[in-house]
């Protein structure tokens, strides 16, 4: 009698060990983190915000070892599509990049709860439906625009002549009258007697290189001396018209120095550092939703891109003085103020 119930206990036991190997054998791999952006209308070598996103993706996928993919954004219409995309293939964080993917990103993110949405520009009072998986990613553009503003009031009131500056945005979203905002505040503190002009080239693909140069030359038969082009693909052309004018120009976003002698210097906006930061915090289980980042001089997430040579050190070594105090909260940069710009 003990031999048969030991007989059924290994069986018994036999059988436990084969569920269990079978169990094993059906259950699916932990899945591993992975994270997607889509871009805002305009390319991905706009040497500006849309590169500076992807760059940004490029790198934490390295330093992760983490799958990424970007959807490419080229008209309107491919927004919310694009969101649907990136939800659908299972990433579990994704960007939505420009303030105008805020329309994609309320849409699509209450659709997959079990994924987290990042809105690059994009405060989160913005999202209408209150998506409880969804984060603001904003910059405080004003304190970088602040910085180029002072720089070229400094150096125009060196070289003499009119005193007129410029700022040429592609449209009227937050983020660029932000830009532009802290553009005149810095001038109008180095040299309260500078004009600033500011218009708009009215491009929302934010590559049209024709419209902003258009604007741009209207700017200097008006005797603008520095052009500050606050539109992605759309103000290459802009600095296309201050380089052939010769006068200063000022890049946005990425350093753009690299355009030419005739570049003064830029107003930083490192996207790539809040991309990789987010999807750091992300993969960590530590990225909260229903709140805002804000990336700003005190964080380094804005600042003053490298400076032409031609530049007095004193100047540059007064602008990143200011910088500090800004960071600092010793100064304040009102975020926006009124101006007139023209469409």
């Amino acid at each position: 009698m003990r031999g048969r119930r030991t007989a059924i206990g290994a069986v018994l036991a036999l059988a436990v060990v084969a569920a269990m190997v079978v169990s094993s054998a059906g259950a699916s791999p932990k899945q591993e983190f992975k994270m997607a952006i889509f871009t805002d209308i305009g390319t991905l070598q706009d040497r500006s915000f849309n590169q500076l996103a992807n760059e940004g993706r490029i790198a934490v996928g390295k330093q992760l070892g983490i799958q990424t993919r970007v959807y490419q954004t080229k008209k309107e219409a491919e927004r919310i599509p694009n969101g649907l995309a990136a939800g659908r293939a299972g990433y579990n964080l994704i960007f939505g990049v420009g303030f105008l993917n805020y329309t994609a990103i309320n849409a699509v993110a209450p659709r997959f709860p079990n994924q987290q949405f990042a809105g690059i520009d994009q405060p989160y009072v913005l999202y209408a439906k209150k998506p409880k998986n969804a984060t603001g990613v904003v910059f405080a553009e004003h304190e970088a625009g602040y910085l180029v503003g002072y720089l070229a009031a400094l150096q125009l009131k060196s070289q003499g002549g009119p005193q007129i500056i410029s700022a040429v945005g592609a449209n009227n979203v937050p983020a660029i009258v932000k830009y532009i905002s802290g553009y005149i505040q810095g001038a109008k503190k180095a040299n309260p007697r500078i004009r600033v002009l500011a218009n708009y080239a009215n491009d929302p693909t934010f590559s049209d290189q024709a419209k902003c140069k258009e604007t741009a030359l209207s700017q200097i038969q008006k005797g603008s001396r520095a052009i500050f082009q606050v539109a992605g693909g759309c103000g290459l052309g802009a600095l296309t018209a201050a380089k052939q004018a010769k006068i200063w120009g000022i890049g946005v976003d990425a350093d753009q120095l690299y355009l030419g002698s005739h570049m003064l210097t830029s107003a930083l906006k490192r996207v790539d550092n809040a991309v990789i930061a987010i999807t750091k915090l992300a993969e960590q289980g530590k990225l909260k939703s229903r709140r805002d980042y804000l990336y700003s001089l005190k964080n380094n997430g804005v600042g003053l891109g490298s400076v032409n040579k031609k530049v007095k050190k004193s100047f540059v070594a007064k602008t990143n003085a200011i910088g500090k105090q800004i960071g600092a909260g010793k100064i304040k940069v009102r975020a926006i103020i009124k101006f007139k710009a023209v469409n």
